[in-house]
């Protein structure tokens, strides 16, 4: 068994899941007596959080799968005991982080920073029963990181401890409480159907010199993909990109947009896109024209909304209207 999380009246705990179990029997006991007491007998689940427990006290948990006759069970238990914090330990502990989508199959993890903190000890923990926490760094000077490759589909939990505290370094400091349970979004099979014959599978990124981009990491943990349909000898499109490229620098960890060229030259394409903050299908992939053709592009600009997880059209043109992600997400 592992222990998820211990509060001053309160302590998660979790196990592996057993093969041919439908229900869990879950018992507890404080660390200076022998007998058991019962928590519960039908648990489906490989966590729970018992409550109502007194501070600074330990305890021993085991669990078994339920059953229906009295036959002798194989209980899982664990070798030291969990210990409630103190009140004071409670107070002093950090608020759990708060954790964000960071883009192809990572994500961002951020917490407030704490008076007097040399550095933070973040772990984190894969969603499933019995996992125990791993430390991802022992002193961060930051308040923010970024993890990547994280393929769970159970998610992920964090949490977050001062790694040394003026006048405590000694002080054995608790964790937060762990953040809720994340699941990085990796690329939808449904972007992978929009964007199938894309030259080399990648999108360019805007710049001086734009750069090829894997179609994963550019779209892979979107909530949204907006194709935009415009050109730089379009007077309208000129007056509408300086004011998406700002409100896409407020939501670019849930959004992506694909810029589609309907400039007359490749020169041109070039020298707009320069100024675009975003992706785009180079002018030269033939992917280009069919997307406009998929879309039926007949004036410019055109701003298509594209749900990244279902693939489905959720506003067939954005122009003129709210960029708001509450309302595509009720669409």
């Amino acid at each position: 068994m592992e222990l998820i999380d211990a509060r001053s009246d309160s302590l998660t705990v979790t196990w592996p899941a057993m093969s041919d179990a439908n229900q869990y029997v879950l018992e507890y006991r404080t660390a200076d007596t022998e007998t058991f007491q019962e928590l519960s007998s039908k648990l489906t689940q490989t966590q729970a959080r018992k409550r109502n427990l007194n501070p600074n006290t330990s305890y021993f948990f085991r669990v078994a799968p339920a059953t229906s006759n009295n036959g002798s069970k194989s209980w899982i238990t664990h070798t030291n005991a969990f210990r409630t914090l103190s009140v004071s330990e409670e107070k002093d502990s950090m608020a759990a982080p708060k954790v964000s989508n960071g883009g192809n199959q990572a994500l961002v993890v951020s917490w407030s920073k704490t008076d007097g903190a040399a550095g933070y000890e973040l772990q984190m923990r894969e969603n499933e029963g019995g996992k125990p926490w791993e430390t991802v760094a022992p002193s961060l000077s930051g308040t923010e990181v970024k993890k990547k490759n994280l393929t769970s589909k159970s998610g992920y939990q964090f949490r977050v401890r001062p790694a040394a505290v003026s006048g405590k370094e000694d002080a054995d400091v608790p964790f937060s409480p762990p953040s809720d349970a994340a699941v990085a979004k990796g690329l939808s099979d449904a972007m992978k159907r929009w964007f199938n014959t894309l030259d080399g599978g990648t999108l360019l990124r805007s710049g001086a010199s734009p750069q090829p981009v894997p179609l994963a990491d550019a779209l892979g943990g979107k909530e949204f993909v907006l194709l935009y349909a415009s050109a730089h000898w379009c007077p309208p499109c000129r007056q509408f990109t300086p004011m998406l490229a700002n409100w896409y620098k407020t939501v670019k960890n849930q959004v992506e947009i694909v810029f589609l060229s309907a400039d007359h030259d490749d020169n041109g394409f070039k020298s707009y896109f320069a100024s675009h903050p975003w992706m785009a299908v180079d002018y030269d992939d033939d992917t280009r024209e069919q997307l406009m053709a998929t879309i039926k592009v007949t004036g410019i600009p055109r701003l298509v909304v594209i749900n990244a997880g279902t693939g489905r059209i959720v506003e067939d043109n954005a122009v003129g209207k709210p960029l708001d992600l509450n309302r595509w997400r009720s669409m």
